[in-house]
């Protein structure tokens, strides 16, 4: 009678256990692990990301690379290993694979050395408007 006892305990618990619970907006089958990421990203930080991610998952839970963003020469750190990843090649076709996350990996996107040619060029067109502006205005 009691191994019977123990039985039935055992397959209760055991049904109770492997019942799936849910919460609105929460996947309870899915192992989320955490991963920096800093640099050009629109929301740079600490981001909880499915054990299987990739780098484009990185990126997207970060809210993706800002229009500044170096994306032929992507830091990531796995492992205390530096990888450099050149998703630009990835993007037109050429590329290696995307690599995949781990636990507390980071990821940094730097900025682009052409980046300070947008800002020179928009400076000197807001220089060339005020002044032709001014010039305008004095010939009236």
């Amino acid at each position: 009678m009691r191994i019977f006892c123990l039985v039935v305990v055992f397959v209760a618990l055991t049904a109770v256990a492997t019942e799936d619970y849910s919460l609105p907006g929460i996947n309870s089958d899915e192992i989320l692990m955490s991963v920096n990421v800093w640099g050009e990203v629109r929301n740079p930080g600490s981001h909880m990301v499915p054990w299987d991610s990739d780098l484009r998952d990185v990126l997207s839970a970060a809210g993706g690379p800002t229009s500044s963003a170096n994306l032929s020469k992507i830091k990531i750190i796995l492992s205390g290993i530096d990888i450099e990843y050149n998703l630009s090649d990835y993007l037109s076709g050429n590329g290696a694979p995307l690599p995949g996350m781990e636990p507390d990996a980071t990821v940094y996107l730097s900025t682009s050395h052409y980046e300070w040619w947008k800002d020179v060029v928009d400076f000197s067109y807001k220089i060339l408007v005020m002044a032709n502006v001014i010039i305008l205005m004095s010939r009236t």
